[in-house]
């Protein structure tokens, strides 16, 4: 059978809606309760990044405007949007919350206001998958015309029970807490150590498969890093990422592993840290925290984090794009100027290379003192 041609590089696509891979459309009532909601919502989940979508309710003067802190950012209204920009501009939130009555999204809440029904029965065809109803009081009665809306998953509760919905959003937001796998980076050209490092064996095997035990022995699935043309699709029991973008080092293989898998968080580790060991990936783990581009280590005494020992999210994908347009291929100026979780580690032999003959030999020697 001949084979299909792609006109197009099979790359996996990120899981979204309109705005968000969690997005909640507020309908049934006016828009300021329907601010009031958001507002409420952002005060009881104020550890996640929440990001509201809404119309401009007042006159226009030809010009948006986006305040960052003291800085505010305008451009002409004229300027070019589509769905992608939407998607975008909210790739750095944990949820986003969407004002229905102008815009639709993903899931739906509906809070039932009798001075809305007619409005709220316009956009019927938008309730598409009904999260939850609030009603103000439980004898209120939900419109007829919502029942075909209503599945087994749908929380229908008083306005005194809002909590349990906020309840339901928080735990839904962490029970959506991106994967974590382990990328080890072992298709570097070790031209300062003259031999590939991946393959030097400081723990009774080479490097690439001892760091992948180890990231197995955590619960993570561990994938090996090697160049495009490496001619295995497997080593030991790890599948290996083929670099697609050539000659970028590990800007490129941590690039790589994202287009493989984008729904997922990496961490991401050098083949030359022979130190390495479980209770500091264990550690690093446990103060991952997914609201942040990355989670990363930094050295004792060091004012710049560790690229190659990091946790990168899913947000660092386009994050890192966005620098590559601007010519740069360094994941640590990325984290260095993106919102990150640093952890500052006390011990720097715990993360030290070994990039050297030189550096070879005497952590060998330390090795046998110590042993």
């Amino acid at each position: 059978m001949k084979e299909r041609h792609h006109k197009h590089p099979p790359l996996t696509r990120v899981k979204r809606g309109n705005y968000h891979r969690l997005e909640w459309a507020i309908y049934g009532t006016n828009c300021g309760s329907i601010s009031t909601f958001y507002q409420s919502l952002v005060s009881y989940l104020p550890a996640l990044k929440t990001f509201y979508i809404d119309a401009d309710h007042a006159e226009g003067d030809g010009q948006y405007c986006k305040q960052i802190g003291n800085k505010l950012l305008e451009h002409p209204a004229h300027t070019y949007w589509n769905e992608y920009d939407d998607y975008f501009q909210n790739v750095d939130a944990d949820v986003v919350v969407v004002n229905g009555n102008h815009y639709p999204g993903q899931k739906q809440i509906v809070l039932i206001d009798p001075k809305k029904e007619a409005s709220l029965l316009r956009r019927i065809d938008e309730l598409t998958d009904v999260y939850a109803i609030v009603v103000k009081e439980s004898q209120e009665e939900i419109f007829d015309f919502l029942n075909s809306k209503i599945s087994k998953d749908t929380m229908v509760i008083t306005m005194g029970e809002i909590q349990k919905l906020y309840d339901k959003i928080r735990n839904d937001v962490e029970s959506r807490i991106p994967r974590l796998k382990a990328l080890i980076l072992a298709g570097g050209k070790s031209s300062r150590m003259g031999k590939d490092k991946s393959q030097i064996d400081y723990h009774g095997q080479p490097m690439e498969l001892h760091l992948a035990s180890v990231c197995r022995e955590l619960g993570l699935e561990s994938h090996i890093s090697k160049p495009h043309d490496y001619n295995l699709d497997v080593v030991g029991e790890c599948s290996v990422i083929k670099d697609k973008m050539p000659s970028m080092g590990p800007f490129g293989a941590i690039i790589s592993a994202m287009m493989s898998d984008p729904e997922s968080a990496w961490l991401v580790l050098a083949c030359d840290l022979p130190n390495l060991d479980l209770t500091t990936l264990q550690t690093l783990i446990d103060k991952r925290n997914p609201s942040k581009v990355a989670t990363a280590v930094r050295g004792h005494g060091n004012p710049f984090p560790e690229p190659l020992i990091s946790i990168y999210e899913p947000r660092a994908y386009p994050r890192m794009l966005q620098f590559l347009s601007l010519g740069y291929a360094c994941p640590r100026k990325v984290l260095i100027n993106s919102d990150v979780s640093l952890w500052d580690i006390d011990d720097n032999e715990v993360i030290l290379n070994v990039n050297t003959v030189e550096e070879k030999k005497a952590f060998m020697a330390q090795k046998m003192i110590d042993g």
